[in-house]
């Protein structure tokens, strides 16, 4: 006796959901066969239903993909190298600036007064939202008889100084309004976050553009 299509399909079904115990005894009521004769049937339906894997061609097929696919390993790391080079190439030219500056610049006495805040939210997504607040010092110094303020251009989430604070601020002569306030802060933080960037960018661009290529 045959199975008809649906039965078939039915079979199919059940050795797919592995379900093979379940196929055996269905083998049985519709064919009324024993349980040996209906557990040959399942196996024999059960290679048809899923085919031997064939390692070769795998291995043909993995080939043939890796050599059709597109490689971005070199270009990105090609892109990584390049941004981190000019990064770099900016802490230098700022370190050359500043060099530059301090040999013509006025260094008079300047006095921290106030901060500058800034509240900033951040969207977390499912998570809400959260606050970070920066400050930013504000000094007043004296040059020549006048006054003036200067705002720096670093901020942080922490008082870095404290109100009342003096530091020496390098002041360019023919322009007052120009200075470089004589601090840690103020004259590296910058260029240090630049060159850690800068050297985490490069060393990373160097790993994709040579070392993962040649294991490719």
């Amino acid at each position: 006796m045959a199975l008809t299509p649906e039965q078939k399909k039915h079979a199919i079904k059940l050795i797919k959901m592995g379900e093979k115990p379940e196929a055996v005894r269905y083998f049985q009521q519709v064919l009324a066969i024993d349980a040996e004769q209906a557990l040959l049937l399942t196996e024999k339906m059960e290679k048809e239903v899923e085919p031997k894997f064939n390692l070769q061609e795998f291995h043909q097929k993995y080939e043939e993909m890796k050599r059709t696919a597109p490689n971005i390993t070199r270009p990105a790391g090609l892109i990584f190298m390049c941004l981190g080079i000019v990064l770099l190439a900016y802490v230098f030219y700022l370190r050359y600036a500043y060099q530059q500056f301090e040999e013509t610049a006025v260094t008079v006495k300047g006095t921290v007064v106030d901060f500058q805040s800034e509240i900033t939210e951040h969207d977390r997504g499912r998570m809400g939202t959260y606050t970070t607040i920066t400050y930013t010092p504000v000094f007043e110094y004296v040059y020549e008889g006048k006054k003036y303020t200067y705002v720096s251009t670093s901020s942080s989430k922490e008082k870095e100084y404290e109100v009342g604070e003096r530091f020496d601020i390098l002041v360019n002569p023919e322009n007052p309004a120009n200075v470089l306030v004589n601090s840690f802060m103020e004259k590296w933080s910058t260029p240090a976050w630049l060159g850690f960037l800068g050297t985490l960018f490069t060393g990373l661009g160097y790993v994709l553009f040579a070392v993962l290529k040649k294991r490719s």
